[in-house]
C-alpha cells in the first residue's frame, strides 16, 4: 500500500517585469522548504522561480519526469495570469494547491486567486487556493488534507483488488459495478475463481498449515479451537495470501457466505494486519473502502455492521463476528481465538476495538451514477463482548435516532469501515474529485 506521507512538487512562480517583487520569490521558497520539513510530507523543490509561461512548463516538464509525485504546491508570490499555470499543468497534471503569499501589498498574489481558479474549475482541474503568509498553522493543516488526499487518489488509481466469489446470496444491494469503480476512483478489479481458492487451499500442506497457526497463537491472549478447525482456516489463509502475491493484490474481497463463514475470518484478519485490506461477505465496497482508510492512515482499518442503537449515551455499537485485524486491539492479550458464535465452528477472532479520540466511518453503495458515499464521525469508546465479534462501540453528537433516519434517508447501507483517525477532510476531498456524492450523518 502507498505511505501515509504524500509526496509534493513544490515551485514557486512571480510575474517577471513588473515590479511586483518578483526578486522576493527565492526567498519565500526557501522558507516554504523549512516549513514543510516540519511536515509528514516529502517534498521535492524546483529551486528556480518561474516567471513567465516557458519556465512554468519547464518546471512541469521536470516534475513530471519524476516518479511518484501526488500533488504540487504552487507558492503564488506575485499576481501571476492564469495561462501561466494552466501551461504548467499541461506538462504536469497533478492536484495543485495555490498557495497565494499574503505579505508585501505591492505583490498582490491573492488577486490572482480566483483568476486562477476559475480557469481551473472550467478546465475540470483538481485543486484548492489559500491566502495567507508563509507559516500560517490553518493553511498547512489544508495542505496536508490536500496532499494525503491526493496521495489516496493516486494510490486508488494504482490499486488492484481480488474479487473471489462475487456478492452472496442474501443480500441483494451487496451489488457492486466495477465500471463505476473504475470510472471515479480508477481501481483495478481482478474477478478470481472460488475454486482456484479452494484448489490453493486444499493443496496446504498439514505440517505448513499446522506451522503456521502455532506462530499465529503466539499473537493472541488466548485460544480454545479444535486442531482441524485451526488447520482448516489457516489452510484458507495461505491460501487467500497466494493468490495476493500471484495477482499483485492491494486488497482483497471474499465472499465467506454460506459456505466459507468462520472458516475464512482468520484469512481476513492476518490478511489486514499485514495491509492487505480485507472484507468478507462479498462486499466489494468494503474491501474498497478499508483499502482507502488504510492509504490514508498506514493502518488496518473496521468493518462492521451496524449493529445496536444505546440511546441513552448517544451510542452505536459497530461489529462483525470475527474477522477483525489483531492491530485494532488495544493489546494481545485481549484477543480470543475462538469457535464462531454464528455456527459453532471454524475461527473467530474476537477482541474488543481499542478506544480513541476520533473514530471516521464509511459506507460505499450503489450502481452507475448512483454511487453515494456516507460519513459518520465520533468517538471510541470502551466497549465489552455482550456481542462476540470484534465489536466497536461509537458515541456521537447527535442522537442514535437521528443517525439511524439520516442513514435511510442518504440511502446508506448497513456495512461501515472506519479508522481510529480523523480523516474527514481528507474523505471530502476525494468525495469533490471524484464526484460521489457525500452524506456526512453524524
Amino acid at each position: 500500500m502507498a505511505s501515509a506521507r504524500p509526496k509534493i512538487a513544490v515551485f514557486g512562480c512571480a510575474y517577471g517585469g513588473y515590479n511586483l517583487g518578483e526578486e522576493l520569490a527565492p526567498a519565500k521558497i526557501a522558507e516554504f522548504k523549512e516549513r514543510l520539513s516540519r511536515l509528514e510530507v516529502s517534498a521535492v523543490f524546483h529551486e528556480q522561480a518561474a516567471l513567465d509561461v516557458r519556465s512554468m512548463r519547464e518546471c512541469g516538464e521536470s516534475f513530471s519526469a519524476q516518479p511518484g509525485i501526488d500533488c504540487v504546491l504552487c507558492i503564488v508570490t506575485t499576481f501571476v495570469p492564469d495561462h501561466f499555470v494552466v501551461s504548467f499543468l499541461d506538462a504536469c497534471d497533478k492536484p495543485i494547491f495555490l498557495w497565494a503569499v499574503e505579505r508585501e501589498m505591492r505583490c498582490i498574489s491573492v488577486v490572482c486567486g480566483p483568476l486562477i481558479t476559475a480557469t481551473l474549475y472550467e478546465l475540470g482541474k483538481k485543486y484548492m487556493l489559500v491566502g495567507a503568509d508563509i507559516g500560517d498553522d490553518e493553511s498547512e493543516r489544508e495542505l496536508l488534507a490536500f496532499s494525503r488526499a491526493a496521495m489516496a487518489l493516486r494510490a486508488m488509481k494504482e490499486a488492484r483488488v481480488g474479487y473471489i466469489g462475487g456478492k452472496n446470496n442474501i443480500m441483494f444491494n451487496m451489488t457492486a459495478d466495477d465500471f463505476a469503480i473504475k470510472r471515479t476512483l480508477g481501481t483495478t478489479i481482478d474477478v478470481i475463481p472460488l475454486e482456484e481458492f479452494y484448489d490453493l487451499a486444499r493443496s496446504v500442506p498439514r505440517d505448513e498449515a499446522l506451522a503456521e497457526w502455532r506462530e499465529v497463537v503466539k499473537k493472541v491472549g488466548a485460544c480454545s479451537v479444535a486442531e482441524e478447525s485451526a488447520i482448516e482456516s489457516t489452510s484458507n489463509f495461505l491460501a487467500a495470501r497466494a493468490l495476493v502475491e500471484k495477482y499483485s493484490l492491494d486488497a482483497i474481497s471474499i465472499n465467506c457466505f454460506p459456505y466459507l463463514k468462520s472458516r475464512i475470518c482468520l484469512a481476513v484478519s492476518l490478511l489486514s494486519d499485514m495491509n492487505v485490506a480485507s472484507a468478507c461477505e462479498g462486499d466489494l465496497y468494503s474491501t474498497i473502502l478499508m483499502l482507502l482508510l488504510g492509504t490514508l492512515t498506514e493502518t488496518p482499518s473496521f468493518n462492521g455492521d451496524f449493529l445496536r442503537l444505546y440511546p441513552e449515551n448517544q451510542e452505536v455499537l459497530f461489529s462483525h463476528c470475527g474477522s477483525g485485524a489483531f492491530g485494532l486491539s488495544d493489546c494481545r492479550e485481549r484477543i480470543s481465538l475462538q469457535k464462531s458464535i454464528e455456527t459453532n465452528d471454524g475461527v473467530a477472532v474476537v477482541y474488543p476495538t481499542r478506544r480513541s479520540e476520533h473514530v471516521t466511518l464509511l459506507n460505499l453503495i450503489g450502481t452507475g451514477n448512483r454511487l453515494r458515499l456516507a460519513m459518520l464521525h465520533g468517538r471510541g469508546m470502551d466497549t465489552d463482548l455482550e456481542y462476540e465479534g470484534t465489536p466497536m462501540r461509537v458515541r456521537f453528537e447527535v442522537p442514535t435516532k437521528t443517525i439511524l433516519r439520516s442513514i435511510v434517508e442518504a440511502g446508506a447501507g448497513h456495512h461501515w469501515n472506519g479508522t481510529l483517525h480523523d480523516v474527514r477532510a481528507e474523505i471530502e476531498l476525494l468525495s469533490g474529485w471524484t464526484s460521489i456524492p457525500l452524506s456526512k450523518l453524524g
